[in-house]
Parts: structure tokens; C-alpha cells; sequence
């Protein structure tokens, strides 16, 4: 079978790659990349190709955008199959994911009690990353989450 590409290649950019097939829009959500809106950056988003490696995969290209690396250790964190590559003059630079401290205002608190999920309260959600463990904990109500749960989390943040 001969092989094609979906996309054409980027000369310049991001390119999320190996992400869990059909969590694309996660990680969109994840990095609030939702509301990039400038007239020189083009968003490519594949659902559920084929992957010689997982099967199945997503794949994000963001032509004329580079993520920061924190928001790619945060990718790689949620979603650790995930590989970012940042695309400089055709040339492919690799990233090599650190393990944050903290996690952000990115995911929601699923303990329903938890100050951040107070309407009236406007508190951002904070979460320490004890890799350690493989968990986060929630620093206001102390609530634990393993990593692999924090992907349930995504697109549910608290503002």
C-alpha cells in the first residue's frame, strides 16, 4: 500500500504528534488554543490516523506558532504518548518534555466542594505534580488526581 500525506509539511511551526486518537481537541482546550485567531497562523487538526507505532493517532500542526515549552511539558505530561516538535526553516527540532511543578487554571478540581468550583469565587485552580507518585494534588482541598485521570480533567478548567 503506498503511503500519502494528509498535510502538507511545515516549514515553520509545531507539530503535536502521537497524541491518543480522537483527544486532539483536549489538547487544543489543554493549551487554550481554541482562541488563537491571527490571519498568519493556520491550524491542521488529523483525527485517528494511522500510526505504525500506537495504531492509531492525532496530530496537531500549528503552522507559523510555537507552543512555549511549558505548555509542552504540560501536553506530554497529560497525554504522555504525545512528541512536540518545533519546525524552524524545514528543520526538525525535537523536544525533550520536563515534568512541571505546577499545573495551573488548566484542569478543574473533581472534588465538587473544592473553593475553585465556587461559582462565586474567582480562583484559579492550582495543582502540584508529585511524579513520584504519578499524581497531582489539588492545593486548596488537597484532593489527588492520578496523572492518567488528568486528560478527563482537560476542557473543564477553572477561570
Amino acid at each position: 500500500m503506498e503511503e500519502h500525506l494528509l498535510v502538507r509539511k511545515i516549514d515553520m511551526g509545531t507539530v503535536i504528534d502521537h497524541i491518543p486518537p480522537w483527544r486532539a481537541s483536549d489538547v487544543l482546550k489543554l493549551l487554550d488554543l481554541e482562541g488563537l485567531r491571527r490571519s498568519d497562523i493556520s491550524l491542521v487538526i488529523l483525527h485517528n490516523v494511522p500510526s505504525k507505532k500506537y495504531g492509531r493517532k492525532d496530530i496537531i500542526k500549528l503552522y507559523r506558532h510555537f507552543i512555549s515549552n511549558e505548555e509542552a511539558d504540560l501536553v506530554c505530561l497529560v497525554f504522555p504518548t504525545s512528541t512536540i516538535n518545533y519546525i524552524k526553516d524545514w528543520r526538525v527540532e525535537k523536544y525533550k518534555p520536563k515534568i512541571p511543578e505546577r499545573i495551573i487554571g488548566r484542569i478543574k478540581c473533581p472534588e465538587v466542594t473544592c473553593i475553585t468550583n465556587n461559582p462565586r469565587e474567582n480562583i484559579r485552580t492550582r495543582f502540584r505534580v508529585l511524579s513520584k507518585y504519578r499524581i497531582v494534588q489539588c492545593e486548596y482541598c488537597d484532593t489527588i488526581v492520578e496523572l492518567e485521570r488528568i486528560a478527563d480533567l482537560v476542557g473543564k478548567k477553572s477561570e
